[in-house]
């Protein structure tokens, strides 16, 4: 098993949110197809509340960022159910065989990943069993193309590959279907044929609809929206570039650290890489106080250590309210406030020391929290070690490494790692990754010869063609 810092500490909560969903889809499901028959609708919501607490909640506990924001569960729990009661009410009106799990698997794929994207999938199937217990065979074929769709979508990075999946999947579908007529299970009609053959493409259009919907409105953002947030046009970043240049070139650089990091130890790379655009937005309000936009006076020199600390630390709740106030993911939230965890600000702590020799460590930490996934520890070591290495002078691999080396090692004695999920190899291979980023970013080229000619050659053409021109 991989070791680990820590792990986050589960929060227990009182789960009434599955009894509301485990009744919620049998009620409806009574108006469609039992008209209102309780002992059926008292069975369903036994059977459907079974599959939520020992299927969908152990899976969705299992990933970090359903402990962390209720959000998560929320919106998994309501994609899940109205995605089930949507297919079965057009099964209702126009046939079971336009039954399909490739809308609500692929919904959550995209937001959540293949984990749960596979457990929608059976629960998709338990649901539609229940409403066509006799078409048993079909609905298992729709459960293995379920499988199939949460495994292609879960790292979907634009709107075409979606599309081109939705026609694998149709083509996967009619194949499942001509295998069932082989087997005698169900009989061969060309109106079922074209049916399922439709229902992948028509449902994309409606995922790739409802997607900036459901994003916008639960602040959880898929891979495509992550990369439409990283465009570089989005209203905060031109407030960035505009007020503060030089957080803006920070961020940017810090980026690429961040992107390879998170890619060579296996997170996504696109959130570590386009939460760093975002993870000091909060110095848009006071960017002269802040080193990276100061062109001459500094305004530090004028002001107590202790209202530079405070100056400092309200750069995160600046950025906070600004990615609540653009709805920005909420992940992207957690990088803003745990970037710099709950670490001290040495410099001006050092200062105060110098004025107060009593003075306390705590009057000079971050409010924190501690990173609490992968991506916000990356994050954290890639801020640290971009500033500590833009104050090398040339490129040196050894003194690079030793440099990063020793800014991970301070960072992992702080304990400010505990609750990322960091293992001792992950931090391994960022050391490399950065290495890698620097010594990529500070290459040198050869020097351009000083020859007079480069220069005397352009004026020369431009007064034959004047003379030309003159004749």
């Amino acid at each position: 098993m991989k070791y680990t810092l820590s792990a986050i500490k589960p929060v227990v909560k009182k789960k009434y949110y599955l009894l509301l969903f485990s009744f919620f889809l049998p009620f409806l499901l009574s108006i469609l197809f039992w008209h209102y028959d309780w002992k059926k609708i008292i069975s369903a919501s036994l059977l459907v509340l079974l599959t939520n607490v020992f299927l969908c909640e152990r899976v969705a506990e299992s990933n970090r960022f359903f402990k962390m924001h209720f959000q998560y569960t929320l919106t998994f729990y309501v994609i899940l159910n109205l995605s089930a009661f949507f297919c079965l009410a057009i099964s209702a009106y126009f046939g079971f065989e336009l039954l399909s799990t490739y809308f609500g698997v692929a919904l959550i794929a995209i937001l959540f990943g293949r984990k749960l994207g596979q457990v929608s999938a059976i629960f998709l199937f338990f649901v539609f069993s229940l409403a066509y217990p006799s078409h048993w065979a079909f609905l298992f074929s729709s459960l293995l193309v379920g499988y199939i769709t949460a495994e292609l979508t879960r790292n979907v990075k634009r709107r075409i590959e979606l599309s081109l999946v939705s026609f694998f999947i149709a083509a996967i579908q009619i194949g499942l279907y001509l295998l069932l007529i082989l087997f005698g299970f169900e009989s061969f009609r060309v109106d079922f044929l074209w049916k399922i053959a439709v229902i992948p493409p028509i449902s994309t259009i409606f995922v790739i609809g409802l997607l900036p919907y459901i994003e916008w409105i639960s602040r959880i953002y898929s891979n495509i929206g992550l990369l439409e947030l990283g465009n570089l046009n989005h209203p905060v970043l031109k407030l960035l570039i505009t007020r503060a240049p030089g957080t803006y070139f920070h961020s940017t650089v810090l980026a690429s650290f961040a992107e390879v990091a998170a890619e060579k130890i296996g997170c996504n790379p696109i959130l570590a890489r386009v939460g760093s655009f975002f993870h000091d937005i909060g110095k848009i309000s006071r960017p002269d106080y802040f080193t990276e936009n100061q062109e001459a006076e500094n305004p530090h020199d004028r002001i107590k250590p202790q209202i530079s600390h405070l100056v400092l630390s309200d750069h995160i709740k600046s950025g906070i309210e600004l990615a609540q106030k653009y709805r920005l993911p909420l992940l992207f939230e957690d990088m803003v406030a745990q970037h710099h965890g709950t670490r001290i600000q040495t410099f001006f702590y050092n200062k105060a020391k110098e004025i107060d020799p009593d003075v306390k460590e705590a009057a000079f930490r971050y409010e924190g929290p501690k990173p609490s996934f992968k991506e916000s520890g990356i994050l954290m070591l890639a801020d640290s070690c971009e500033a500590a290495l833009k104050s090398m002078g040339k490129p040196d691999s050894e003194k690079a490494r030793n440099v990063i080396k020793q800014i991970v090692l301070g960072i992992f004695g702080e304990r400010e790692l505990d609750n990322s999920g960091l293992s001792l190899s992950d931090l391994e291979n960022i050391e490399d990754a950065f290495v890698g980023v620097y010594l990529n970013q500070n290459r040198t080229r050869i020097p351009y010869p000083q020859n007079n000619l480069w220069f005397e050659a352009p004026a020369k053409n431009r007064r034959n063609e004047r003379k030309n021109e003159k004749e």
